[in-house]
């Protein structure tokens, strides 16, 4: 019975395929995916599976056949995460998308997008330079039981990949381009880190009608809301001011009178409550300030949460 349910949920990702014998072999390497215990590439596919050795290069054939559409593949597997996942974590009617960036080292010295990479992580065991892969990923965070998990949508290697010279699209860009492969129809917010916190993708996502949900850097600068002109009398000559007076986001953390308290919603944390502060800023990067009757917290330049947030015990 388990095996009739993969099978039939398989069958809905046949769209991707231009052959039916191409969607075969697709669904022979899901099985082997599925039944895998190990990581080893094709080799483990073929080992799980028992099948001859004459299939290991078949394999190898359908990640390169034109038959297999990559980006009807992924529309087609979120359409079927979203119709039939129902404890999808939604906040306010929307679900929520989380994204990072990963390098992987590879050892391998002929594979293909393998380049030198930089580490920007802060911990001491990872080495600064790697030869590997470096990937952007996607994924939605689904509830079960006491605790939320990652669903993985879709992932790319988007760095060692060149098909032009005049390709100059950033990391950023390409993550905005990858959000927009998976063809969701709803809106949602998406959770990344400090490293997205930039206009490109806020105003990406806007364009959309998404919003972003991200921790900026310790010294981010913002701006309060500027002031109206008073009307009972002429307004001023020159343009009128988009922005107030100018703060930096970590003073706020020096006002504690201002702090709020809640629990902590985190599965296991007993005891824990998080002090935070609300405020409704202007951020320039996005480019684009409040409209006139538009909440804050819907604007492109706006930040309705900012991430200045203490734990007690």
């Amino acid at each position: 019975m388990l095996w009739n349910h993969w099978w039939t949920l398989v069958c809905q990702l046949r769209c991707a395929c231009a052959r039916t014998r191409t969607f075969l072999w697709m669904a022979l390497c899901l099985a082997g995916m599925t039944t895998r215990k190990d990581l080893a590439g094709v080799s483990s596919i073929v080992r799980a599976l028992g099948l001859q050795k004459t299939c290991y290069n078949r394999l190898l054939d359908l990640f390169h056949s034109p038959a297999l559409d990559l980006g009807k593949l992924t529309r087609a597997w979120c359409a079927l995460v979203f119709r039939l996942q129902p404890s999808i974590l939604r906040v306010n009617g929307r679900s929520v998308l989380v994204g990072d960036g990963i390098k992987v080292a590879k050892s391998g010295r002929k594979m293909p997008g393998v380049k030198k990479l930089h580490q920007q992580s802060e911990s001491n065991t990872k080495p600064e330079y790697i030869f590997g892969h470096s990937c952007q990923a996607i994924a939605v965070l689904i509830q079960a039981l006491a605790s939320v998990f990652a669903l993985p949508l879709v992932c790319r290697i988007h760095e060692g990949v060149v098909f032009s010279n005049r390709d100059h699209r950033t990391l950023l860009d390409k993550m905005i381009l990858l959000i927009d492969s998976l063809g969701l129809k709803e809106p949602f917010y998406f959770v990344a880190d400090a490293y997205y916190a930039t206009g490109n993708i806020v105003r990406g996502l806007l364009a959309q009608g998404n919003h972003l949900v991200t921790r900026v850097k310790s010294n981010s600068v913002a701006f309060f809301p500027a002031t109206p002109p008073p009307t009972n009398r002429p307004r001023p000559k020159g343009r009128p001011a988009k922005y107030g007076k100018k703060i930096k986001i970590a003073a706020l953390l020096k006002e504690n009178d201002r702090f709020q308290e809640a629990p902590s919603p985190v599965y296991g944390e007993k005891g824990v409550t998080l002090r935070f502060r609300v405020a409704d800023l202007l951020w320039r990067p996005a480019g684009v300030p409040s409209g006139p009757g538009t909440p804050a917290s819907s604007s492109a330049s706006s930040w309705s949460s900012i991430p200045v947030a203490a734990r007690s015990c």
